[in-house]
């Protein structure tokens, strides 16, 4: 029988997800219903606030004729912090211990992505690295969902990988968002099963043009085949989902 390889590099990243579950276990696995809404949007900020940091610094993950890039996790970190203020008008250390404790999980696992891909950000003479939005975002969740039983998804009707094709439930809560009355911006949350279940709308900005902009069909640096948004369009939304208590 011939054995399958799944490559050093994976290995070592479900490793890391397996540690970081034996380390975490318990922490923030059921949160208070009456905290559940502001706390996913809480989630979602984050998520946001980290793959338009990773996408504003594409040029630079990707210069292949610097090594160290300085794109560290503490780096990012700082920059999530901050850009988490300006989108909420909070300082984390002001939320309330139970939020604030979720936050802290959520950013404990971008640091993590990011520092699991130090070695191909920061690898010399080769361009494209591969680490994007989209998969800064796969990982922290991952990571958090084996850290606190959160789990986080990026969901689209025009989905590149099948990991982020929409459910049911999710398919109805992107058709509002469709909706040309929505008002721009706005999440949505449900109570479903003992869980709750919220999506916030994100958009395509600026720096997502080079891979989801014009000429739609032509590919992207990726490979895939571009989509023909414009600045300001629906691209999905993040999905956010855990259970309460």
């Amino acid at each position: 029988m011939k054995r399958f390889n799944l490559g050093r590099g994976f290995q070592i990243f479900v490793l890391l997800i397996f540690l970081a579950a034996l380390a975490y276990a318990g922490v923030c696995e059921s949160i208070s219903k009456d905290k559940a809404e502001e706390i996913a949007r809480y989630i979602a900020d984050v998520i946001v606030a980290g793959r338009g940091i990773v996408a504003e610094h594409q040029d630079l993950i990707n210069d292949p004729n610097k090594a160290d890039k300085g794109f560290t996790p503490e780096y990012v970190e700082q920059l999530i912090r901050k850009r988490f203020k300006e989108m909420t008008g909070k300082d984390i250390s002001e939320l309330d211990p139970e939020a604030r404790e979720v936050v802290e999980q959520v950013i404990a696992a971008a640091k993590m992505s990011v520092r699991m891909n130090q070695k191909r950000i920061n690898q010399p003479g080769k361009g494209f690295k591969g680490y994007i939005p989209a998969v800064f975002g796969r990982e922290t969740g991952q990571i958090l969902k084996a850290r606190c039983n959160i789990q986080i998804k990026q969901t689209t009707f025009k989905y590149r990988n099948a990991y982020n094709q929409p459910d049911p439930f999710e398919q109805k809560i992107l058709k509002k968002f469709e909706d040309p009355n929505w008002p721009k911006g706005k999440g949505y949350g449900e109570f479903v099963n003992g869980k709750y279940r919220y999506l916030r709308p994100i958009y395509i900005k600026k720096a997502c043009l080079k891979c989801h902009g014009e000429p739609k069909g032509a590919r992207d640096i990726a490979g895939k085949i571009k989509e023909g948004y414009k600045e300001g369009d629906l691209r999905g939304a993040i999905s956010v989902s855990f259970p309460v208590k």
